[in-house]
């Protein structure tokens, strides 16, 4: 019986390897990074939302406090957690409307909406080493978010 050979005589298995490591490096982790950006600007969203929510059932007198308790409680979240944004990432701006036009909220003119922009700082997970600075890659990332709710307390005594 005759045996037949590879005429390449292995260099397939020799090059594995370097092909793994090019994979690995030029692939896998920017798709990790990826990823964890998608959760992280899925996570600022869920802030914005507690907070708009928050400051349109508080009386607009306390949207204040009522903003910083629940960045709070999201800072507390196992999703915020994870990417490493607490109280300090994040920046909220309240504005009370009334019928579309920003105002002050007074006792005789109650706002008719609250509107809340927020932004969330989010450091990089794996920063990969580049010549220049890539928001994601090797820079933080400032996610923006702005929500409109309708006022329901309207702080009227």
């Amino acid at each position: 019986m005759k045996f037949y050979r590879n005429k390449k005589g292995g260099s397939g298995t020799v090059e594995l390897a370097p092909a793994l490591v090019v994979i690995f490096i030029v692939i896998l982790v920017p798709m990790l990074d990826l990823l964890y950006l998608g959760l992280a600007y899925a996570s600022g969203w869920y802030c914005n939302h507690l907070v708009v929510r928050e400051v349109a059932c508080r009386d607009p007198a306390s949207s204040g406090a009522a903003a910083t308790a629940a960045t709070a409680a999201w800072a507390g979240t196992g999703l915020a957690k994870f990417i490493g944004a607490g109280t300090g990432a994040v920046a909220n701006t309240v504005t009370f409307l009334n019928n579309g036009v920003p105002t002050a909220p007074t006792p005789g003119n109650p706002p008719t909406s609250c509107s809340v922009a927020t932004q969330v700082t989010v450091q990089p997970f794996l920063p990969i080493p580049f010549f220049m600075a890539v928001e994601g890659l090797n820079k933080p990332v400032i996610f923006g978010y702005s929500a409109e709710r309708p006022q329901e307390e309207k702080g009227i005594q």
